[in-house]
């Protein structure tokens, strides 16, 4: 994380040095560049969609030595469940009869078998698993749409060649990080509040009603991605918006949207729990959870059934940190990691911090800055923060960036132009730390995705088997010891459909019970915390 920051500290030092001795005839040919660069973000659409098409290019073009990232994350299981269940026409799956063998981490038994999860993430997944035939290509659209809203969105709240500039920041984000290359999420719900974001600007400050449809459909993105965090930057930006502008063609569509919105939510909630208003995240934490969701919660005095996995001990550790001094230490931190994912470079920190004043006091850039003001705080009270928990404000945050950067441009020191020099050399030498980080990852295969997937071998026994043994097989699975990390116990939508099932080892009178219920298959058993290897059962 720190090395690359250095490494463009650095660069720009030594473009500095080239840049004073550099004859006229180089200074031009970058003079007409940036001219070029210049007449091309006034091009607002090709701008936004160039974009686009530029990340869904270069990781396709990447994948010969970059393959499609393999699951490893127990979440990841669960949205590929609920991808596998969308495609399949369904919302949720009926409970197996003899569910408790299939129990696994953030995913439901009872009363369906479904993923905890919102439905939108899953439901992007479900596109490319439809249309390309592997569900990781809806993971790939998603962060092309992605930098394309991005771009879009900044292009609301700044000039051209500044809109484009915030959103190469953003670029690394799209393409190089786990947001692209794991089934995690993160690049949906970033679209919604893109969204958001960009309309509320153009209805505001540019009287141009039509957007409130794209406000509309980016607060219901928002809504079946992020329930929790959508909403913080909903209920800002309705607000200001209410106070903007009350007139029904702004709101009609809002509403109607909202609507839809909602009625999806609450359908995909009876489906799921059979009830319109308990959300699937609620109902599983009901069922196998004791540690609440915010840190100003009670942990439940209800006992819960873990059976197979424990995530009690890990959760409540967590709890007791966010609950004492360990806060103000493990939450600046967890901003710093989400700063890097976000910006690419902490180097774009040195600029925002240094103009934060004039950021803040801007009217510009006024509500951006109160959106991170928001999802900062609300960080405080949530027990666990990964980088996709902001990503409703993304675009806030890059947007903010951009301006720092405005305010960098005319900054000089001694009566130079120094602050016009540092605008050009740092996406530079960010642009070559970057190309050159992400090419030793491919090339070492020590990208993130790449280093998790050595640890996750379920994909490798399944082919092994198949590969000895053609035909249908059920695997029980034995543990001695293992943490909710290291879950084996993950099926399909349609669990007898599968040529491989992998099955809880509930002993040997409980055992009998599946292998009659699948008679004709063969039956193996794997003790992942002993070996890797498969031995008949």
């Amino acid at each position: 994380m720190h090395r690359d920051f250095i490494y463009c500290v650095v660069l720009i030092a030594i473009l500095g040095i080239l840049a004073r001795g550099a004859p006229p005839q180089l200074r031009d040919l970058w003079q007409r560049f940036e001219r070029r660069l210049s007449g091309l973000a006034r091009r607002k659409t090709l701008s936004w969609v160039g974009l686009g098409v530029l990340v869904l290019v270069v990781r396709a073009a990447l994948l010969p030595v970059w393959p499609i990232p393999k699951p490893s994350i127990y979440d990841e299981f669960s949205y590929l469940l609920q991808a596998d269940t969308f495609a399949h026409g369904r919302l949720a799956n009926p409970a197996h009869p003899l569910w408790q063998f299939f129990e696994s981490t953030y995913i439901l038994q009872q009363p369906t078998y479904a993923s905890r999860f919102p439905p939108a993430p899953a439901f992007a997944i479900a596109v490319g698993q439809v249309i390309f035939g592997h569900p990781w290509f809806g993971v790939w659209l998603s962060a092309g749409l992605l930098a394309a809203a991005f771009c879009w969105a900044l292009q609301g709240w700044l000039p051209p060649g500044w809109a484009l500039f915030g959103a190469f920041i953003g670029l690394d984000l799209c393409l190089f990080s786990y947001w692209m290359n794991s089934y995690w999420g993160g690049a949906v719900t970033a679209i919604g509040g893109a969204l958001v974001v960009g309309a509320w600007v153009r209805i505001t400050r540019a009287k141009r009603w039509h957007y409130a449809w794209h406000f509309g459909i980016g607060a219901v993105i928002l809504i079946l991605a992020r329930p929790f965090e959508g909403s913080l930057l909903l209920i800002p930006a309705l607000i200001t918006l209410v106070m903007a502008n009350r007139t029904a063609h702004v709101w009609l569509p809002i509403v109607i949207a909202g609507v839809v919105g909602a009625s999806w939510l609450a359908y995909d909630n009876y489906r799921v729990t059979g009830h319109a208003l308990r959300l699937p995240y609620q109902q599983y934490y009901e069922q196998y959870e004791i540690v609440p969701p915010f840190s100003f919660m009670p942990i439940s005095s209800t006992p819960r059934t873990f059976r197979h996995f424990d995530l009690e001990s890990r959760a409540s550790e967590t709890y007791a940190h966010v609950r004492n001094w360990h806060l103000f230490v493990d939450r600046p931190l967890d901003w710093l990691v989400l700063l890097r994912y976000y910006y690419g470079n902490l180097i774009w920190l040195l600029p925002l911090a240094a103009f934060l004043p004039l950021v803040w006091r801007s009217r510009r850039t006024r509500l951006a800055a109160i959106l991170t003001v928001v999802i900062g705080a609300a960080s405080v009270i949530e027990v666990w923060w990964y980088p996709h928990y902001a990503a409703p404000f993304a675009a806030a945050l890059l947007i903010l960036a951009a301006q720092s950067m405005r305010y960098l441009r005319q900054w000089k020191y001694d009566g130079r132009e120094v602050g016009r020099f540092l605008v050009s050399a740092m996406p530079v030498a960010v642009l070559l730390v970057m190309v050159a980080s992400e090419a030793k990852g491919i090339a070492t295969h020590s990208t993130m995705d790449q280093v998790r997937t050595k640890s996750a071998q379920k994909e490798r026994v399944e082919q092994g088997l198949l590969e000895k043994r053609p035909g249908n097989h059920v695997i029980f699975v034995r543990y001695t010891g293992q943490s909710p990390h290291q879950e084996w116990v993950y099926n399909p939508a349609d669990i007898d459909a599968a040529s491989v099932i992998w099955a809880q080892d509930l002993g040997q009178t409980e055992n009998e019970r599946l292998r009659r219920y699948y008679a004709g298959r063969s039956f193996w058993l794997f003790k992942p915390d002993e070996s890797m290897n498969l031995s008949p059962y």
